[in-house]
């Protein structure tokens, strides 16, 4: 009896252990099941995670390659360009760079502190007013942005090639997707892009200028030296807000999102916000799905273009300097040029080509004053074209180096060497032209250029010697501005009193004077006229047409300060160049001159071209390049060009037998 009994006990104590051991089993089975399911639940949030944020580097990468061609600054990206895009070609067939909003804003700030150091009123509302122009073409190109967020819009980049920024992205966000177990679907068009900017911003890849101890930028908007994004840096009671892109395409923190950030006047949105909707099913739950949902963003990036050769700005004096222009800041402070009284300006532009090429289908045209509440006269001329150099700069020009060629001794106009030159001219002769021949004394001429150096963003000056000869064109839409009269009762030397020289009386008819034995019929005067030319004023081809606001070609000041010793001995040794800007509008009593030895009161040389004494080609004026037919960088982007020209031109009295004058220029002057 007691033996059945242990039996029946070690039975019922084996069938407890089995039933233990299979239900330790099954709960190890659930336990299992349940991990794998969230380890597979873990990956899938994982792969979902780097699937969207694949979706909005994508999309934050394709944001950066939209450009758009803008009447108010011409090409506009997130990104600067060099000019490499097949799409940003000129009608000279040269590409053209592309400016960045970010840089645009830092140059336009930089500009503004450079007008306020100098005390300068006219220049900065000058300053504020391309601000306003900048934020219209920073709308158009934000409208641009959001639309490319849309499924199916084409968007184009520098090349002219069309993307589907949303298709990328989504893309991107399929191809990161790698399954684990079981069933893991992408909703379709669940996948949503958003712009919008950062509660705290982040750091620009915009260097503050210099020196930085003039920036006056608050420490919260500095970071290491670059603006910070999203934060407003006010200077002189305007706002400067840069938009939210860096030196490199990244991921930024989604809790630092936001569609706008509160607290600033105007804004560009850049940061990219991507959101998905994935099911994920799950084997223990039968036939249900969870649905995950994710989101990530990215800021694009800005590539800054170096600027290689910005551009020259150069004054130009032919016939000796103005004793009442002593250096660039006279421009600013002559009461003269600063005033209206006894000068006629004109703000004016070459249409259909470039002037005087192409005539008469190329003309001269007026065009409008932007500034109507002030004065037209040759020095807010200036200021408007001091500035556009200036922009041609961007956020490199250190802005005391600007400051001290305005105002520093070191940057005055140096007197040409030697002081005097034999002035030669040919001779129009009733049976032809004559060898040239000597007409007398006249003082020598120079050109004074300033550069700024690409590598430190200070101002570099230099002279060169200059004749009238050879002119130069006016660019096609750009700014060509005259003053007559604009220096009256000069001090300058004395009124030189000229003789034909070394003349046989027989040749004296060949002047076609009324009296060979009238004597003396030339004299240099106390008046100055000036023409500002500005080929920098309207860029991209929208408002800058033909050479999009580029620099002209210009030996003068094309090569480099350092050069082979060859090329310097054999630049040395060509004929001087000249520059010749240009007169346009016909304002009562414009002078005749007396060609070939005294041309009209215009810079031009119509009268020559039309005597046959000048031809419309490179031999006898400075012209823009023509690019070649496969389109490439223009040469003025390589080393500098002219970008805007000051020139004086002394009028000339030609006395004529019976009383009255002549007035004009100096043409010929060997």
């Amino acid at each position: 009896m007691a033996r059945d009994f242990r039996k029946s006990f070690r039975n019922r104590r084996g069938n407890m252990l089995a039933i233990i051991t299979a239900v330790t089993i099954g709960i190890l089975a659930i336990i299992s099941f349940f991990a794998l399911s969230y380890v597979r639940l873990l990956g899938s949030s994982n792969e979902q995670k780097t699937a969207i944020e694949a979706a909005a580097m994508s999309a934050a990468r394709d944001l950066g390659k939209i450009a758009i061609n803008t009447p108010e600054v011409g090409w506009l990206s997130l990104s600067d360009s060099a000019p490499t895009g097949t799409a940003t070609i000129a009608g000279d067939q040269y590409k053209v760079p592309v400016r960045s909003v970010n840089s645009l804003m830092g140059t336009l700030r930089l500009d503004l502190i450079i007008a306020d150091r100098l005390g300068d009123q006219n220049l900065k509302v000058m300053v504020k007013e391309d601000l306003k122009q900048l934020k219209n073409a920073q709308l158009t190109l934000e409208a641009e942005l959001r639309k490319s967020l849309n499924p199916g819009y084409s968007s184009k980049d520098i090349n002219g090639q069309t993307f589907e920024l949303y298709k990328n992205a989504e893309t991107a966000y399929l191809q990161n997707l790698q399954r684990m177990v079981g069933t893991s679907n992408y909703k379709a068009n669940s996948l949503k892009l958003s712009l919008g900017s950062l509660t705290n911003g982040a750091p620009t890849n915009i260097k503050l200028p210099q020196p930085e101890t003039w920036a006056n930028v608050q420490t919260a908007a500095n970071t290491g030296g670059f603006y910070r994004s999203y934060v407003n840096i006010p200077y002189d009671n305007e706002d400067f807000v840069f938009a939210g892109i860096g030196d490199a395409v990244k991921l930024v923190d989604p809790k630092d999102w936001t569609s706008a950030t509160t607290g600033l006047s105007y804004q560009l949105p850049t940061i990219v916000k991507a959101e998905a909707s994935q099911d994920i099913k799950a084997h223990m739950a039968g036939n249900a799905a969870m649905n995950v949902q994710s989101a990530a963003c990215a800021q694009p990036a800005n590539i800054i273009d170096p600027h290689n050769s910005p551009g020259a700005l150069t004054f130009s004096f032919p016939d000796g300097l103005c004793a009442e222009i002593t250096n660039p800041g006279s421009m600013l402070t002559n009461s003269q040029l600063n005033s209206n009284a006894g000068s006629t300006s004109s703000f004016l532009t070459s249409v259909n080509g470039d002037f005087p090429m192409g005539r008469p289908t190329t003309a001269i045209a007026s065009q409008n004053w932007p500034y109507p509440s002030m004065n037209e006269n040759c020095g807010n001329y200036f200021r408007r074209a001091l500035l556009d150099w200036w922009k041609r700069a961007g956020t490199k020009l250190n802005m005391q180096s600007a400051q001290m060629m305005i105002t520093d001794p070191a940057f005055a106009f140096k007197t040409p060497t030697p002081l005097m030159m034999t002035w030669k001219s040919r001779v129009l002769s009733k049976s032809g032209n004559l060898p040239p021949v000597e007409l007398g004394k006249l003082p020598s001429g120079n050109i004074h250029i300033y550069k700024v150096d690409p590598s430190n963003g200070t101002i570099t000056y230099t002279e060169k010697d200059l004749t009238p000869v050879k002119l130069s064109v006016a660019g096609q839409n750009q700014a060509y501005m005259e003053t007559m009269n604009a220096i009256t009762g000069s001090t300058t030397s004395t009124k030189f009193q000229l003789t034909l020289l070394g003349i046989a009386g027989a040749l004296y008819q060949a002047f076609v004077v009324e009296n060979i034995n009238f004597l003396n019929p030339y004299e240099l005067t106390d008046k100055w006229d000036v023409y500002i030319r500005d080929q920098v004023y309207q860029p991209g081809s929208v408002a800058g047409n033909y050479h999009n606001g580029e620099p002209m070609d210009f030996d003068k000041t094309a090569y480099k300060e350092q050069m082979p010793v060859a090329l310097a001995a054999r630049l040395a040794n060509q004929d001087d160049l000249g520059n010749g800007s240009l007169g346009a509008n016909t304002p009562p009593g414009k002078g005749q001159g007396k060609p070939p030895s005294v041309t009209s009161q215009s810079d031009f040389g119509e009268d020559q071209i039309d005597k046959g004494f000048f031809q419309p080609n490179a031999t006898y004026y400075n012209m823009y390049s023509q690019g070649p037919s496969n389109a490439n960088r223009r040469p003025t982007y390589e080393t500098n060009g002219m970008a805007v020209d000051v020139r004086f031109r002394r009028q000339m009295k030609v006395n004529l037998m019976g009383g009255g004058s002549r007035i004009g220029y100096v043409g010929d002057k060997k």
